[in-house]
Order: structure tokens, then C-alpha cells, then sequence
């Protein structure tokens, strides 16, 4: 009678283990499947603000992305500073025939705001929110939305976009950038990562090809104190990359945020994109080369040319580079207030 009822027991632990498991791994998938998408039906993800024209049509674009959930307006003032540097400013202002400046804008970003970048000479988009899982958070508040700035891959419009954070400063023109060989040419998606980094198969079919370059971050290579020329590191920044646009890349980096922990969510959208994208994977990224952008910048990043500084210059770095930030602001000031 024990062993009976022993047997029944554990046949009873066995059925509710199988029918757990099912249910877990049934959600899980749901989820990865259901949780996100990457259109909304026949209505499009982003438009331009206040318009029902298309988006300007050149062959590339330089983008930033803006939110509302700031405390100041030191990212709007950033901001304006590179739409005057892009636009305006002789020293640095684009080809317009040949590269649009856009800034993509959140639902968060208040109308009057957005009125000021189109005054000022931007081309402003507004984007839909990229939903996020509650697994996916961080303690700075202004983080929340930056997944939204991936709506740039669904933008296919362009055949290569720049994306720099809104906290950069342009020292030199970046027209040149899209000519660099790096990006030249797609390159065809491997298999499976080296040596033995596969496809995840729950995750989104990657594309045949692809391409994604971005420079290494400084803060793994000494910081304000980095070596010039710039190590190479395992990981690249955020705040200043080249894409081709991708629908099927944005539906791919949608699913893998459908999976719990698939990257460690500290630095948002930097350590998603340097997963799908790491060294080791289908698609490792590539170099870009270092005069085009520092993080953790110094003096020297300054006097050897790098075309782009990124960091909060109105409050943060080397005070040399604080004054080039504010009197950048004032020169932008100046030039609005005089027009």
C-alpha cells in the first residue's frame, strides 16, 4: 500500500512538472512572438512632424533622438547646437543634396519644442514608442525611451544613417563619414558566430546581410586618459553609429528584448545592440575609424582632429572643452536671435 501510494505520488509530481513546463515555456514564447511588432498595420511607425509629406530624400541621413523626459533643457539646447552645426555653420554644416539631418522625437517631446528644431531648420520625425518588457529598466529616469531611437533601422528611406547621441559636439565636417570603406559594402550574415556562438532560434530570422559600424567606447581603454590612437575594445558606444536601415534587423532586435536577460538591461539600448551585434556573433560590428568620434574626450581628442566629442559638455570633461561647448551655445544663440 506505501509503495502504491509512493508511485502515485510521484507520478502525480511528474504530470504537474511536465504541465508547468509547458505552460512556462508556451508564455515564453508567446511573448518573444506577441509581446512586440514591428509596424502597426497599414499606419506608418514615424512622420514627419506636422506634415504628410515624405521624409527629404537623399541618399543619407545624420539622426538624433530627443525625448521629453529630461529635467532641463540642456538636451534640447544640445540639440538646437547640432542643428546649427549641421545646418548653418559654415565651418560644418552638411551638403544638403546629399545627407538629411533628422531628429526623431519621442511622444513625450512637448509640441513647442519640436515647433523650435523645425524653426531652427531640422528635419523633426515624430516615432512611436518601442514598448519595452518589465524586465527592461535602469534607475536614470531620462533612459526609458531610448529603445525608441531604434525606429531608425525601419528607416529605409536612406541607404545609410548616422545616429549621434544629442549630447555631442561637431568640431570638423562629417559628410566624409559616409565614405569611409567600413561602410562601403553590406556584408552577408554568418551562420553562426565564431567559434561557437549560434543563432539563437528563438529569436527573429537574421538577414542575409547587414551592416553596422560604431566606435569603440573609451571607457574601456583608459577613460579621459585613453591612448591616441584609441584602443580597440570588446564593445562600442551608443552615441555614434552608421546603419543601414533594416526592417527585418528591427523586427530581430525587437524579439530578442522578449527574452528575459538575453542582455543586461544597465545601459539600455547600448548592450542590446552590442549583443545582437557583438564580436563574436552572425554579425560582428565594425570599426569605425577613431577620428570620427571620442567618448570620455580630452584636449588631445581636440587637437588631433576628432570630428566629434561626446559627452555633456554644458556640466562635464576638461574645462577647454566646456568653453568650446557654451560658446558653441552662444554662437547658435547669436545666429537664431539675429535671423
Amino acid at each position: 500500500m506505501h509503495f502504491k501510494s509512493r508511485a502515485f505520488f510521484i507520478r502525480v509530481v511528474l504530470v504537474f512538472l511536465i504541465i508547468s513546463g509547458s505552460l512556462y515555456f508556451g508564455f515564453q514564447g508567446f511573448t518573444s512572438r506577441r509581446t512586440y511588432v514591428a509596424s502597426t498595420g497599414d499606419r506608418p511607425t514615424y512622420r514627419l512632424f506636422n506634415s504628410t509629406g515624405p521624409l527629404p530624400s537623399t541618399p543619407f541621413a545624420i539622426a538624433t533622438f530627443l525625448t521629453g523626459q529630461g529635467d532641463d533643457l540642456a538636451y534640447l539646447n544640445s540639440t538646437r547646437i547640432l542643428t546649427y552645426q549641421l545646418i548653418h555653420a559654415p565651418n560644418t554644416r552638411l551638403n544638403t543634396s546629399k545627407v538629411t539631418w533628422l531628429v526623431a522625437c519621442s511622444s513625450s517631446l512637448p509640441v513647442r519644442q519640436k515647433q523650435q528644431l523645425v524653426k531652427d531648420g531640422a528635419t523633426v520625425v515624430e516615432v512611436d514608442d518601442v514598448k519595452t518588457n518589465w524586465w527592461i529598466k535602469t534607475d536614470v529616469r531620462r533612459w526609458k525611451e531610448q529603445f525608441t531611437k531604434l525606429r531608425l533601422f525601419e528607416m529605409t528611406e536612406y541607404k545609410r544613417i548616422l545616429f549621434m547621441d544629442a549630447d555631442t559636439l561637431i568640431l570638423g565636417p562629417l559628410d566624409g563619414v559616409f565614405q569611409e570603406p567600413e561602410i562601403a559594402d553590406l556584408q552577408r550574415t554568418f551562420a553562426h558566430g565564431w567559434p561557437n556562438d549560434e543563432v539563437k532560434p528563438d529569436e527573429a530570422e537574421l538577414p542575409a546581410e547587414w551592416l553596422f559600424a560604431a566606435r569603440s567606447d573609451n571607457g574601456y581603454g583608459g577613460q579621459r586618459n585613453h591612448p591616441i590612437p584609441p584602443l580597440n575594445s570588446a564593445e562600442f558606444s551608443a552615441g555614434f553609429w552608421i546603419v543601414a536601415p533594416n526592417r527585418q534587423v528591427f523586427t530581430h532586435l525587437l524579439s530578442v528584448m522578449g527574452h528575459y536577460h538575453r542582455f543586461n538591461p544597465f545601459t539600455m539600448e547600448q548592450s542590446l545592440l552590442n549583443y545582437v551585434y557583438r564580436r563574436n556573433g552572425p554579425m560582428p560590428w565594425r570599426e569605425l575609424n577613431w577620428k570620427w568620434s571620442a567618448t570620455w574626450p580630452s584636449e588631445r581628442d581636440k587637437q588631433r582632429g576628432v570630428a566629434t566629442l561626446h559627452d555633456k559638455l554644458w556640466n562635464n570633461g576638461p574645462q577647454e572643452l566646456q568653453d568650446l561647448w557654451h560658446n558653441q551655445e552662444k554662437e547658435m544663440m547669436k545666429f537664431f536671435g539675429e535671423r
